[in-house]
């Protein structure tokens, strides 16, 4: 594990399953996110050492514990290192245990994998919602993006975007067979809102990184079919009445997902999320029979109008 160059002095660190961003300032460094795991901590702990970076501050992109876990093994060592977030995300960075909780439709958690639910959380120093932030003399833009999570934040610097679990490379896609989203009206106006600005180099928090403009812009594209593709799927499935069990049992079959209690939950808040989204927009509506709430298209396609 090394870290690796982005241009001029922004780098990264790949750890397992994430990429941990790096703007050098001399012997100074931000990191954005710090890793899922005390091990990924240390591994980033490892390779700053050996780049003799002393890492000043952390902007975490939003509040799901994968991207700042690692805090816990840096904050030993660097126990005065300042921790950035927005203002919303806050709260779930402070209280891992909200993000398990919205998980169980806000009941008590199951203790399933390695999901670290005595985890206590980390102190957010600095909340920054949107516009420009300086740290180290080095100035950037935070961009707010809601489709993911509740208020996550991308962060321009230099033309580089790190943008955390906002947008995925075309080859990740191509991995995630249902993406996770919370929000999908937001997710597409977060498509819209990136695709105004000239990126150079993306880094998302997680799979490859995006390089040049050209790759940025068909990534955009991608996410956006990736988007259209499973909502036009789930009108499908509800042509007729289904409850939501029988609806992800079909998303399982379409796109041939094998479900362990992690993909479950995932599929389940991102089904959610698109049901929502097609009932707020006109596009589904809802009936309750004998005790169960069943969904059903009032349109075959998401190019019709509502």
């Amino acid at each position: 594990m090394v870290m690796l160059d982005i241009k001029d002095n922004t780098k990264y660190i790949s750890v397992v399953d994430s990429n941990i961003g790096v703007i050098a300032c001399n012997d100074l460094c931000i990191l954005i996110d710090a890793g899922a795991s005390e091990k990924d901590g240390e591994d980033i702990l490892r390779v700053l050492k050996e780049e003799n970076l002393t890492p000043n501050a952390v902007i975490i992109t939003h509040g799901h514990w994968d991207h700042f876990y690692g805090l816990l093994k840096i904050k030993k060592v660097f126990p005065e290192i300042e921790v950035y977030a927005s203002s919303m995300e806050k709260a779930f960075v402070e209280n891992p245990y909200l993000e398990f909780y919205s998980y169980f439709s806000s009941t008590s958690p199951l203790k399933v994998g390695e999901t670290p639910l005595v985890f206590k959380g980390i102190k957010v120093d600095h909340t920054v919602d949107s516009g420009s932030l300086e740290i180290n003399g080095e100035k950037m833009e935070i961009i707010p993006l809601s489709g993911h999570s509740p208020l996550g934040i991308a962060i321009l610097y230099k033309g580089v975007l790190f943008s955390g679990d906002c947008l995925y490379s075309s080859s990740s896609l191509s991995m995630y067979k249902m993406p996770f989203y919370t929000d999908i009206a937001s997710q597409y106006e977060d498509l819209n809102i990136l695709s105004k600005y000239e990126i150079d180099y993306c880094l998302p928090a997680h799979g490859l990184p995006i390089r040049g403009a050209s790759d940025f812009k068909n990534a955009l594209s991608e996410n956006r079919k990736k988007i259209e593709s499973l909502e036009e799927m789930i009108l499908d499935i509800i042509k007729e009445e289904k409850s939501e069990d029988k609806i992800k049992s079909e998303i399982s079959a379409r796109l041939s997902i094998n479900y362990d209690i992690t993909k479950y939950i995932y599929v389940t808040i991102t089904t959610k999320s698109f049901l929502h989204y097609l009932y707020n927009s006109g596009k589904a509506t809802f009936v309750i029979e004998d005790g169960i709430l069943e969904w059903v298209a009032l349109q075959k396609s998401f190019k019709e109008k509502s």
